[in-house]
């Protein structure tokens, strides 16, 4: 395959990657998952959860260097798509699967359609309900089996992410353990990093409605101006059309 065969089916699967890679974050976050909230899976299942891992870490690895190889500056794409470098660049080992599930499913929708607020927004809402489902299993992963811990399941897990990512932290579930309270700690500052973000975004959407309504009102007086000016020139017209009448009357006469 010659160059310009190889660039235009890389520009073709760019296209349509960002729908694929969505279902293939999804695929990702289903085989990290199911081992957790299902702990007795069969030996057939979870080496099915396994290959799935490697297999949907390979397709986003493609669609890393297929970007990177037509890209004109290799150097600022790299700095631009470093949430994609770290899908790529991650070991593939047991600890750090969930921070590559919570990588991974970001990365898959970040390059959606639409505005930047919207992109924005988009990513938000995605990147805090992973962290959510993410903390909410690797928590219960850490503490099922520690003596004396009251986090004993996925449900117990997730309610304790809701408490925690929101800022609430009602107190009636904690983790106990090492891992646990390193999982708390990193959950705590992702909560308070996202509320932070949505208050500025929020904020940008505000002063960005306040400023297209200064916009209209400026453009709504400047019509009228214009609209006064052309009733102006023609009522100019109408008297001088009235002058000339009367004067081809006598003319005529």
């Amino acid at each position: 395959m010659d160059v310009e065969k190889m660039k235009r089916a890389i520009t073709l699967w760019n296209r349509f990657s960002p729908d694929f890679l969505q279902v293939v974050g999804i695929a990702f976050l289903a085989g990290y998952a199911s081992p957790i909230i299902n702990p007795n899976l069969s030996p057939a299942l979870n080496s099915l959860c396994t290959w799935t891992l490697i297999v949907t870490w390979i397709f986003f690895a493609f669609d890393y260097f297929a970007r990177l190889s037509i890209a004109e500056d290799k150097k600022v794409f790299v700095r631009k798509n470093l949430l994609d470098l770290a899908v790529v660049a991650l070991p593939f080992l047991p600890h750090l699967r969930a921070i590559l599930a919570l990588v991974a499913l970001t990365v898959a929708w970040r390059r959606n359609h639409g505005t930047r607020p919207q992109q924005i927004s988009t990513i938000l809402v995605i990147y805090a309900l992973a962290t959510w489902f993410v903390a909410g299993l690797e928590i219960a992963k850490a503490e099922r089996n520690v003596l004396g811990a009251n986090i004993q399941g996925v449900g117990d897990g997730w309610w304790w992410a809701t408490t925690t990512i929101s800022t609430v932290g009602y107190g009636d579930l904690y983790p106990i353990s090492t891992q646990g309270r390193m999982v708390g700690t990193l959950v705590m500052i992702m909560g308070v990093a996202l509320l932070g973000a949505i208050t500025a975004l929020i904020a940008s959407n505000l002063n960005l409605t306040n400023s297209e309504d200064s916009a209209a009102g400026t453009t709504s007086n400047s019509s009228s101006s214009s609209l006064r000016k052309v009733e102006s020139d023609l009522d100019s017209l109408e008297k001088r059309f009235t002058e000339l009448e009367g004067k081809l009357g006598k003319d005529h006469r």
